[in-house]
C-alpha cells in the first residue's frame, strides 16, 4: 500500500478541521434559527395577548359608551320663536336631579296657551318640549326625594324654576315669581313619554280620578284660584261667563257648584250645547241675540254681579263692562294674545266694579281642585271632546282653532 506521506497527513488534518468548522457553523445556524423561532413565538404570543387585551378594552369602552348614550323618546317640540316651528321629533329622555322625580306621562291636555305659543303670542323660552297640563306615574325618584315612591299617581303644579327668595315666593305666591319657567314654556314639558320635575310640586291622585280627568287639574286650579279664592263667587249671585272654551266651562261649573245663577255666552253652538249639558241656566249666542238686552231682561236692568271673562276677545272684554252692575265684579282669566286691548275706561269709572286679574294658581287651589273632582262637584271629563295619540298633535291643534274641539287630550 502506498504511503500518503506528510502531505497526505496535512491534507487529512485540513479536511477534518474544515468538517469540524462546518459542523460548528451548522450548529450555530441551527441555534440561531431556533432562537429566532423562539423569539418570534414570544413576540407572537405577546401580540396575541395584547390583541386580546385590546379587544377586551375596546368592548368594555363600547359598553360604557352604550351605557352613557341617552335613550330617545318622541316629543312635541317648539324649536324657536316665531309662528310655527313646532315638530314631533326625537328627544333624549330627561335626567333627574336629587330633588326631582321622573314621571311617565299618562295624559297631557292642550291648553289655549299652547296654541298661543304655536303662534308666537305667548312668553316662552325655546327650544323646549311643550305641554304643562298633565298627569302620570312616578317611575324614578331622586336621592333626596321623600314621601314619594315609584308607582305613585300624580299631577304637578307648574311653578318650576321659581327662585324661592323674592317677595312673591316669600309671601306664598311663587306662581308669579319673575324667575318662574313653567313646564312646556320655560323648561321641557309633558308632550312626551317622560317629564322630570321637582317633587315639591306634586299632588297625589286618588284612584277614583282618571288620568284624563287629572290632566285638567292645572286649568281647574287656575279657575279655582280666580273665582273661589280671589274673586270669591258666592251663592245667589248672577254670573255671566264670556267664552265657553275649557276655562269658561270650568268657571261655569265652579259657579254652579258655589250656588250661582250662571249665564254663558259663546259664538259656537257646539260649545253652548256643552255648557247646557253641564247645567248652566242660560246660554246666549251673540250672533243670534243681543247680549245686553238678554242680560238686562234677566237682571231687571241691574246687570250681573260677576262677569268671568274667559275669551280674551276685544269685543267681549268691552261688553264685560257694559254687563256688570255698579260695584259688581269682573274676573279676568282669558288671554288675548295681543299687546294691548281697548276698554271703555269712563264706563268702568262710573260703574266702579272690582276687576280681578288672575294668573296661575297655588298649592291650596290644587288641593281644592282634587277634592272637588273626587267628590263629583265638578266633572272635567265632560268637557273632553277628543283623545288622540301624541303624534296627532297638529290635528288636535287645528281642531281647537276651528272650534271643533273643546278640550283635547293627547296620549303619549
Amino acid at each position: 500500500m502506498r504511503s500518503r506521506g506528510w502531505r497526505g497527513y496535512i491534507g487529512a488534518a485540513r479536511t477534518a478541521k474544515e468538517a469540524s468548522k462546518a459542523s460548528t457553523v451548522s450548529e450555530t445556524r441551527e441555534e440561531k434559527a431556533a432562537g429566532e423561532e423562539s423569539e418570534a413565538g414570544t413576540r407572537w404570543s405577546k401580540r396575541c395577548k395584547d390583541r386580546t387585551k385590546y379587544t377586551f378594552l375596546r368592548f368594555r369602552e363600547r359598553g360604557r359608551e352604550r351605557g352613557k348614550r341617552k335613550k330617545i323618546m318622541k316629543a312635541v317640540v317648539k324649536l324657536q320663536k316665531g309662528k310655527g316651528f313646532v315638530e314631533y321629533k326625537d328627544m333624549p329622555e330627561p335626567q333627574i336631579t336629587e330633588d326631582e322625580v321622573l314621571i311617565e306621562v299618562k295624559a297631557v291636555a292642550i291648553c289655549g296657551s299652547d296654541i298661543h305659543i304655536y303662534h308666537d303670542a305667548h312668553p316662552m323660552w325655546p327650544p323646549m318640549i311643550m305641554g304643562h297640563e298633565f298627569s302620570g306615574v312616578i317611575v324614578k325618584t331622586g336621592s333626596k326625594v321623600k314621601n314619594w315612591k315609584v308607582g305613585d299617581r300624580i299631577s304637578s303644579e307648574t311653578k318650576t324654576k321659581s327662585c324661592g327668595l323674592c317677595f312673591f315666593c316669600q309671601t306664598g305666591n311663587a306662581q308669579i315669581c319673575p324667575d318662574k319657567r313653567p313646564f312646556g314654556i320655560g323648561i321641557d314639558g309633558a308632550m312626551a313619554k317622560y317629564v322630570a320635575g321637582p317633587a315639591k310640586l306634586l299632588h297625589v291622585l286618588p284612584d277614583s280620578i282618571s288620568f284624563e280627568a287629572a290632566s285638567l287639574c292645572e286649568p281647574i286650579a287656575v279657575c279655582v284660584h280666580g273665582l273661589l279664592e280671589r274673586t270669591k263667587v258666592t251663592a245667589g249671585e248672577t254670573v255671566f261667563v264670556s267664552g265657553a272654551g275649557p276655562i269658561g266651562l270650568i268657571s261655569a261649573m265652579l259657579a254652579k257648584a258655589a250656588g250661582a245663577f250662571v249665564i254663558v255666552s259663546d259664538l259656537f253652538d257646539n260649545k253652548l250645547k256643552k255648557a247646557k249639558e253641564l247645567g248652566v241656566d242660560v246660554i246666549i249666542n251673540p250672533k243670534n241675540e243681543n247680549v245686553a238686552e238678554k242680560v238686562n231682561g234677566l237682571t231687571k236692568n241691574l246687570g250681573v254681579d260677576l262677569v268671568v271673562e274667559c275669551s280674551g276677545a276685544a269685543p267681549a272684554i268691552k261688553t264685560a263692562f257694559e254687563l256688570v252692575r255698579r260695584h259688581g265684579k269682573i274676573c279676568a282669566l282669558g288671554l288675548s294674545g295681543k299687546p294691548s286691548i281697548e276698554m271703555p275706561w269712563d264706563v268702568a269709572i262710573f260703574k266702579a266694579p272690582k276687576v280681578t286679574f288672575c294668573f296661575s294658581s297655588g298649592w291650596s287651589a290644587w288641593e281644592t281642585t282634587i277634592k272637588m273632582i273626587e267628590r263629583k262637584q265638578i266633572f272635567p271629563e265632560k268637557i273632553i271632546t277628543h283623545k288622540l295619540p301624541l303624534e296627532k298633535w297638529k290635528e288636535a291643534f287645528e281642531a281647537i282653532e276651528k272650534g271643533e274641539a273643546i278640550k283635547v287630550i293627547l296620549m303619549p
